[in-house]
């Protein structure tokens, strides 16, 4: 079981304010942060991770205690069992796909770089370098490399956002049997419905770093017409992002460019 309690003042889309998260996640849950961009679910990863530090709180798993500010304890990222995969991969370039694999594995965990080389099909290109692979390769491979330590937490930070249908049906379908077969506790930060529904079996939705709606996805209510608040074009991914007040989507279609701010849409 992984219990926190974090707070930390940050700049939130709305303006400046205060991210309180309060939760407990089951060992071998997989939870789903939700919300509009700038509500604060990617500071949650990041403190859970130990990559920033609250100005206040308490993180324990099963019994060992992570972050305690009042008792001035803080485990930094390396002797934290987290495993994190970024929206952008974040491979080593000058690696090979094994190299990166193995970059994060213990000593003596060779048979198990080969298992999740082969479980996550990343084998045909083993032995090539980072820039060669497709965005959904890359994204194979920053999975087998979060887990490769059999982490406790396993974090994901829209690992789908830059990857085409197909791409991200099949990454869906790798996540999802590796999580079923190891267990391991995942937060997964994402804006589409698609994801969550097929991933989570908890969702919890942020809004200006505090909890609105805490819910099994089952009882998560679909999604009914939202008007757009902001819509922009992506130069990096060549895609177009539209916020509304609780979700964000993103599109490569062009078809897009039709819209505009206080259209009403619903996007599945």
């Amino acid at each position: 079981m992984i219990e926190f309690d974090l707070t930390m003042p940050r700049l939130f889309s709305e303006g400046n304010g205060t991210l309180t998260v309060q939760l407990t996640l089951e060992t071998g849950s997989l939870t789903a942060l939700t919300g509009p961009s700038g509500s604060g679910k990617t500071s949650v990863l990041r403190l859970l991770s130990g990559l920033d530090r609250p100005s206040q709180g308490r993180i324990t798993v099963d019994g060992d205690i992570w972050l305690d500010t009042e008792q001035r304890i803080k485990l930094p990222p390396q002797r934290r069992s987290v495993g994190y995969v970024f929206q952008d991969s974040a491979l080593f370039p000058n690696m090979t796909v094994r190299e990166n694999v193995a970059y994060a594995a213990p000593a003596g965990q060779a048979s198990l770089i080969d298992e999740l080389i082969d479980v996550t099909g990343i084998r045909p290109f083993v032995d090539q370098k980072p820039v060669r692979l497709s965005g959904g390769q890359r994204q194979r491979v920053a999975l087998a490399r979060a887990l490769v330590r059999r982490p406790q937490l396993l974090l994901l930070d829209e690992p789908f956002a830059a990857l085409d249908a197909d791409s991200s049906q099949a990454l869906r379908t790798v996540l999802l049997d590796l999580h079923r077969q190891w267990g391991t506790t995942t937060v997964l930060v994402s804006h589409y419905e698609t994801d969550v529904r097929a991933l989570a079996d908890r969702v919890v939705q942020l809004q200006q770093g505090r909890v609105v709606r805490d819910t099994t996805v089952a009882d998560w209510p679909a999604r009914s017409g939202e008007r757009i608040e902001r819509i922009h074009f992506e130069e990096p991914t060549q895609q177009w992002v539209i916020d509304t007040a609780t979700s964000q989507f993103r599109s490569s279609n062009p078809d897009w460019q039709r819209f505009s701010v206080g259209d009403q849409i619903r996007i599945q």
